[in-house]
């Protein structure tokens, strides 16, 4: 079974200044206009039950009808609520991200998983995990290729993401039932502005001067967080703790903690204007998991807060790449569009199928 370690790099101040200044890096070269939008009959399956908690373990399908034999690449979306929604797939950015990627010939299933009020973390962990092994096991009925996943989402959503995709090298995590065989691994990942290092959230941003919205304190026991995090000895939810009060169970919740030897491709994107999730969060996921060798993309956005609008398409952006050689670019240029992001997922699954 894997090891589940934390490994920290220290970039942060330096990583700041690059993405304000853009002191020392290289111009970007203008993006093709390659856009792959067709128009597409689109057939939405709605509430299919992955696993038994209903509304939390429901999910649409969206099927385009692309002429031909060949199976379907799917895209799995879920939408950020801090945990507090069990219905995440019924969001308005979850029928938008459905409408970008049917149209460049993609199935989408956007998910939903068990609130922090229906149960606590690891139950979200093991929804994204299920979810990902009923779309695997029932691909074939619905034209999807089994071996073409990616995942991405944003806020808590892209949470989910970097779960799936750091977790996607272990066959069953401590406690996780109902795992048969059935592999829960997706083949690439794009968490947008994901909490990860929850334990680090406040500090890091009143270190730096970040903007500290309505969701700080991270710490408080009310905070997203705290109600997440099932802390030895609470009463949930009349008596609760402080995460910095359990941190080895906090440390499960980080993706990054997941880290350990050779993990799938992942593109984290983050506002440094982000006023409720300091931009540590995303870059903690790409030095981890290129420091164990592997390829990924971290993008930061001056003016982009807690908005996957913001970052899409944005005027000024800052995009380090690490290829799986471990070479690193550096890039200034624009934020990336919808056809940049297709174009990640589209090279990363054309490997998995080979």
């Amino acid at each position: 079974m894997k090891r589940f370690t934390k490994k920290r790099r220290t970039r942060w101040n330096v990583l700041a200044c690059l993405a304000v200044t853009g002191v020392g890096v290289a111009a970007a070269a203008p993006v093709g206009a390659r856009s792959n939008e067709q128009s597409y009959e689109v057939t939405e399956i709605e509430d299919l039950a992955y696993g038994p908690a209903v509304p939390g373990n429901l999910l649409d399908l969206y099927v385009p009808d692309v002429p031909g034999t060949a199976l379907l690449p799917l895209v799995i979306w879920h939408s950020g609520s801090a945990w507090f929604s069990n219905t995440a797939k019924d969001s308005g950015g979850a029928v938008a991200i459905a409408e970008e990627f049917t149209a460049r010939g993609y199935a989408v299933a956007t998910i939903s998983i068990r609130s922090s009020f229906d149960a606590r973390f690891p139950a979200q962990g093991y929804d994204v995990r299920a979810a990902v092994r009923w779309l695997r096991e029932n691909a074939d009925q619905y034209g999807v290729d089994p071996d073409r996943f990616a995942f991405m989402g944003n806020s808590s959503g892209g949470w989910a993401a970097a779960f799936a995709a750091t977790t996607s090298d272990i066959m069953e995590l401590p406690g996780e039932t109902g795992v048969d065989g059935t592999s829960s691994a997706v083949q690439v990942a794009v968490p947008f502005f994901p909490p990860t290092d929850f334990l680090s959230m406040d500090q890091f941003a009143a270190d730096n001067d970040l903007p500290m919205g309505f969701a700080y304190p991270h710490d408080s026991p009310t905070s997203p967080e705290g109600f997440l995090i099932e802390c030895p000895g609470e009463v949930f939810p009349v008596a609760l703790l402080s995460i910095q009060d359990c941190p080895a169970e906090t440390e499960e919740a980080d993706p990054s903690s997941y880290i350990d030897g050779s993990e799938i491709p992942i593109w984290v994107l983050h506002g440094l204007a982000d006023p409720l999730l300091p931009f540590n969060q995303s870059q903690l996921v790409y030095d981890t998991t290129t420091g164990e060798g592997n390829e990924a993309r971290f993008t930061i956005v001056p003016s982009a807060g807690h908005s996957v609008d913001d970052i899409i398409d944005a005027e000024a952006a800052t995009t380090w790449s690490t290829n799986r050689g471990g070479h690193e670019t550096v890039v200034e240029g624009t934020g990336p569009s919808w056809d940049d992001i297709e174009q990640f997922l589209h090279v990363n699954l054309s490997r998995a199928r080979r």
